[in-house]
């Protein structure tokens, strides 16, 4: 969003994170030309540098505008995949074991806050301009000053305490799970959204919990503002502006995939599984009353449909990136699908909307507690919805009062 819109509503962290110390540097590696080889394969290791994407565009070089992607069995504009109902995903064989998660923006927030609280069976966790786990405390105020355009990175220590603490409680995973897990992380340094020294709170958190060694931390990436940095789809880099993609020729879809899962199979060069509609209302009644959308999207590789072991990842849009405002845009552009394709991995896309009512006016993700003042817990409702619907996609059904442990 633009600055002017920033500054007047400075107040609200959902108007900051809509307007589109502990690093280590600038860690980001050459990028990606739009029109580079891509012959070469993403490896795992925790260096900066971009991993191969699709080969050319990862999208039709142009916004589409909303569309109605209902149940029934239809193309997108750019005809690369169709939706069905959520029966397509029925029969699905899922392995909840490697169950990761990302984000932007406040879905960043939301990605670290999900991967924290279910860490026994997230596996990975990326991070796109998100800053620490309960970074807001619940506050509003911190939520738009420390946790968004802070001069100085926020106090990590405090955050880790609280978060052995809400396991102590029984309200989160043990997050001794996340020794074992993987972090990507990603800061533009032109962003002025969420700032660099937020990100560096993020690494800081996660450094309290697991070796430095698996947390691959791409620090303020020259020409990048605040946008989800793509090989070629979106507006430019360097701009904050809708639709928050940004044409980077960087893949960081593609880059934090890799950091999770390691060496990855080459991306397909189109999407060519499908994109299956899944309503939020079958895990929580009047879902939009906690700002969330009638329907989530999965994206399914042909592999996982056919039967072949798969798993899920999980990507959080920001602020008015989703469905409801930029329609498909979001879930098939961001640069996730083409690595999906050919990496057995389901794609879920939940959707949150904007409610004035919930104090959610621009359809950010709760991470400061709008909705529920135990919104970094898992049972808070955006949180468990999500966990459902993982459950969903592997035939496995959850509810709030289960255990994965």
């Amino acid at each position: 969003m633009r600055t002017a819109r920033a500054s007047a509503c400075l107040l609200m962290l959902l108007c900051i994170i809509a307007c589109g110390g502990s690093g280590q540097g600038a860690a980001d590696g050459p990028g990606i030309d739009a029109g580079a080889d891509t012959s070469s394969t993403p490896g795992g290791g925790n260096d900066a540098s971009s991993p191969s994407g699709p080969d050319g565009s990862t999208g039709d070089g142009s916004a589409s505008s909303p569309t109605s992607d209902g149940a029934s069995s239809s193309s997108h504009p750019d005809g690369s995949t169709s939706t069905k109902d959520a029966g397509a995903v029925a029969g699905l064989h899922i392995d909840l074991s490697q169950t990761s998660v990302s984000g932007f923006s406040s879905g960043g927030f939301m990605a670290v806050q999900f991967g924290v609280a279910f860490s026994s069976i997230v596996e990975g966790i990326g991070a796109f301009a998100g800053g620490p786990f309960g970074c807001s405390q619940g506050s509003v105020a911190t939520a738009g000053t420390s946790c968004a355009d802070a001069s100085a990175a926020p106090d990590a220590t405090p955050l880790i305490a609280a978060t052995k603490s809400l396991y102590a409680s029984g309200a989160i995973d043990d997050p001794a799970n996340l020794a074992s897990a993987r972090v990507f992380l990603f800061g533009g340094a032109d962003d002025a959204t969420v700032s660099p020294p937020v990100v560096d709170a993020t690494q800081a958190y996660f450094e309290g919990f697991m070796p430095a060694a698996s947390i691959q931390y791409v620090s303020r990436r020259a020409g990048t503002a605040h946008v989800l940095p793509t090989l070629s789809y979106g507006a430019s880099c360097d701009s904050s502006d809708a639709p928050w993609l940004g044409d980077c020729g960087y893949d960081g879809a593609g880059t934090a995939l890799a950091q999770i899962y390691g060496t990855l199979a080459k991306a397909s060069s189109a999407a060519t599984g499908t994109i299956v509609t899944i309503p939020q209302g079958n895990f929580i009644s009047d879902p939009a009353s906690h700002s969330l959308d009638a329907n989530a999207y999965a994206y399914v590789p042909k592999s996982c449909a056919n039967g072949e072991t798969c798993r899920v990842h999980v990507v959080f849009h920001g602020c008015e990136m989703g469905q409801s405002v930029i329609g498909s845009v979001f879930y098939l552009h961001a640069g996730y699908n083409e690595w999906a394709d050919t990496n057995h991995i389901v794609v879920l896309y939940p959707q949150a909307i904007s409610s004035n009512s919930e104090g959610n006016p621009y359809g950010c993700w709760d991470f400061w507690g709008y909705d529920s003042s135990a919104y970094d817990t898992k049972s808070a409702p955006q949180m468990a919805v999500t966990r459902a619907m993982i459950g969903s996609l592997a035939g496995v059904p959850w509810d709030a009062g289960a255990s994965d442990q």
